[in-house]
């Protein structure tokens, strides 16, 4: 057994009468192992996964792990099993949320596929800021008057932050671990070696004073986690707003899950969408010089929301100044697919609404990258997911009900 004060084994017993056997205590009071499998206590898992595997590498963990129990690498609990432990329970946890989803989607009268049987008013009991509220912030805006007015017709409505369910997510990708160890010397190449990744989808949801941090190995299934946590947590009458970055799948995924949803937007982070130009403007354009002139005029356009004013522009660039045309044309079309999602974000930011899917890279960072993301590290696609699967279950504060009761909780965490 494995546990917080060290790896022992102990004799188990048996009761026969006669030819039968009436009594097994290695059987019948503890679950059947495979192989060389070790049983772990609660205060193992705690040590070893909360203030553990989490934070540090498998090999350091375990050799803390046997320092404090004043065990050797050879008696004690090798960096391997930390590994499967860590892997076993986050696809454990996984299992678990995904039969709690079946049981929520079943209550709540939704299929399989998280599709309503029924016509409900889902989403639609949420209300927008009021008009004199916006009407107030566009004309705080210092710009002109001929703007202001198309500022009003901006197709991305101005939410009531108290009644709207904020959700950002994205697919983090890290190095994939070979199957095989590849003794053949590499190819004679330019340039670096094409890499394989493995991707885990992470979604930060947010309520209130509340978040709650939902992993999974692909966006459909943590898109159907998430509308299981919203039934579940009462927020089906709440307004749904994503900030993604612009991603045309992701949009299209978003889009099929929650089409139904009457009080839903898309908007399009700022932060993404000025990338996107720097960009594709460089690829475009024959120098710093006139690249950073024309950001410095578009750039004002869609702060204010004003896509048509600077695709407009963008058409009427001076041609001389263009090198590749195509990635020209390609920004625009990018705008045009993208405008019923671009705001205004100037009266966003002085209606303090969000403009950022930051929380969302954030949680990107603590649940994937900080621990998976290191020179010399890569990942199955079960380790990687397994483990991020034991730091957003840990993330949101739900490490004690696991660990009691084999269940990931699905609650608002309030996180400090």
């Amino acid at each position: 057994m494995d546990g917080e004060v060290g790896r022992f084994t102990f004799t188990t017993h048996g009761v026969q009468q006669g030819s039968q056997l009436r009594h097994r205590t290695s059987r019948w009071l503890f679950p059947p192992l495979q192989g060389k499998e070790w049983y772990r206590t609660r205060g193992f898992k705690e040590v070893a996964l909360v203030h553990g595997v989490v934070d540090d590498s498998y090999r350091k963990t375990a050799a803390l792990i046997n320092r404090i129990r004043h065990q050797s690498a050879e008696a004690g609990t090798p960096s391997r099993t930390l590994c499967d432990t860590a892997e076993g329970e986050g696809q454990q946890m996984l299992a678990q949320m995904d039969r709690q989803a079946d049981r929520i989607l079943q209550e709540h009268a939704f299929t399989r596929e998280g599709v309503p049987e029924e016509a409900v008013d889902w989403g639609k009991a949420s209300a927008g800021l009021s008009p004199e509220e916006v009407a107030q912030a566009i004309a705080s805006c210092e710009v002109p008057e001929d703007w202001k007015a198309e500022m009003e017709t901006n197709p991305v409505s101005y939410e009531d932050p108290s009644r709207q369910v904020y959700t950002s997510m994205d697919a983090v990708g890290v190095k994939q671990q070979k199957t095989a160890r590849d003794t053949a010397p590499p190819p004679k190449r330019r340039g670096k070696h094409p890499q394989e990744y493995v991707y885990t989808t992470v979604a930060q949801v947010d309520h209130d004073e509340g978040s709650y941090v939902l992993v999974g190995s692909h966006t459909g299934g943590v898109l159907r986690l998430l509308l299981a946590f919203l039934l579940d947590n009462g927020l089906w009458k709440q307004g749904l707003t994503f900030l993604t970055d612009g991603q045309k799948t992701l949009q299209g995924a978003i889009l099929k899950a929650f089409s139904w949803w009457g009080n839903l937007q898309l908007i399009l982070d700022w932060y993404h969408l000025d990338k996107k130009c720097q960009e594709e403007l460089s690829r475009a354009m024959t120098g710093r010089e006139v690249r950073n002139a024309a950001l410095q005029e578009i750039r004002p356009l869609l702060w204010h929301g004003l896509v048509d004013r600077a695709i407009q522009f963008l058409r009427q660039l001076d041609p001389e100044t263009l090198k590749r045309p195509e990635a020209r044309d390609q920004l625009i079309a990018s705008l045009e697919r993208n405008k019923p999602y671009i705001p205004c974000y100037a009266v966003r930011k002085g209606l303090g609404l969000r403009n950022s899917s930051n929380r969302g890279e954030k949680a990107n960072d603590l649940v994937v990258s900080e621990r998976q993301k290191h020179n010399g590290m890569s990942w199955s696609p079960e380790g990687s997911v397994g483990l991020a699967a034991v730091t957003a279950l840990i993330r949101n504060q739900g490490q004690d009900t696991w660990f009691d009761q084999n269940i990931v909780p699905f609650e608002l965490a309030r996180v400090a």
